[in-house]
């Protein structure tokens, strides 16, 4: 060495000789003495893997901010991918129930102009109209009734017409099996109206029927002994036929008489423990239904028991 410099000062120039920032000469100096001491460059060797460690840790935090970033925007994009796709669905939901689906229409709102039923496929075909200039018919379903047994209701929905779209207003529907069955518009079930009734359209079929269990059935008193159609068709041994009901007539000089398929009287009803069951074709076959044991019987006995 040209110069002896102690080793406390040549310790303090480590720092500005590892970042490279002393002089020319301050750089030969500690370089010197670096290589003629073995504790300095025991010190210098000790600071600067110190130094490349924090340098390492510096880009580690650095390196692991980023990714955090990176995590963050990912997870960012994916909430706000999520967003838009809900509110989408949102929107082409609204869209579809709105303009393609529609919704139910009151029965009010509903013209039924031609009902016919067919006697030999017993299927009911109902055509109709609706009364709303900015609705077009979006579909119409029927249903059996969840809560009458031989009802069907026929549902028809409408949706607004958008300005392209060609506007439906007339429809029609076809019903099987509609045999001894009503049917009503309905939107909901509690405002529903009557648009076809098996025993209406066969009055007189039913009519012809009764004369007939009088006729045969002597024991029932046609003015006291009212019979109540059933609704739909009961088979009795592979044989079509309809049920009665029997309501007799109680009190002094009392009378019964219908109105709106309604039996009214102006004594009491009191209604007998057995039907009456008869063929819908001739030769007609009668017989009675035993309420209490649920069994069909040619016995007629127990019309007289009662």
């Amino acid at each position: 060495m040209n110069e002896n410099y102690p080793c406390d000062i040549i310790q303090d120039l480590l720092p500005g000789y590892i970042d490279e920032i002393l002089s020319e000469t301050g750089t030969r100096v500690v370089k010197e003495h670096l290589e003629e001491c073995e504790k300095c460059n025991h010190v210098y060797l000790e600071m600067k893997e110190g130094l490349n460690s924090e340098e390492e840790l510096n880009e580690t935090l650095a390196l692991d901010g980023f990714k955090k970033l990176q995590q963050h925007t990912k997870k960012l994009k994916i909430t706000i991918a999520i967003f838009a796709g809900l509110l989408t669905l949102l929107l082409l939901s609204i869209f579809l129930k709105v303009f393609v689906i529609g919704e139910l229409l009151s029965s009010h709102e509903v013209n039924a102009t031609d009902i016919s039923y067919d006697e030999k496929t017993e299927s009911l075909t109902i055509s109709g109209t609706i009364n709303l200039s900015s609705y077009h018919i979006s579909r119409v379903v029927w249903e059996e009734s969840k809560e009458e047994a031989d009802v069907v209701h026929v549902l028809v929905y409408g949706a607004e017409t958008l300005p392209f779209q060609q506007k439906k207003t007339d429809f029609t529907v076809s019903i099987p099996n509609m045999k001894g069955k009503t049917a009503y518009l309905a939107s909901p079930e509690y405002d529903r109206l009557e648009v076809y009734s098996w025993e209406n359209d066969h009055y007189q079929k039913l009519a012809e029927l009764e004369d007939e269990i009088y006729r045969r059935l002597p024991e029932l008193d046609k003015d006291k002994d009212a019979l109540s159609y059933i609704s739909g068709i009961e088979y009795v041994n592979g044989i079509e036929g309809i049920c009665y009901y029997v309501d007799t007539v109680v009190g002094e000089n009392a009378s019964y008489w219908r109105f709106n398929n309604q039996l009214i009287t102006d004594g009491d009803f009191e209604p007998q423990n057995f039907a009456v069951w008869i063929s819908l074709d001739k030769p007609y076959q009668i017989l009675i239904y035993n309420l209490e044991t649920g069994e069909y019987t040619e016995d007629y006995s127990i019309i007289r028991n009662n």
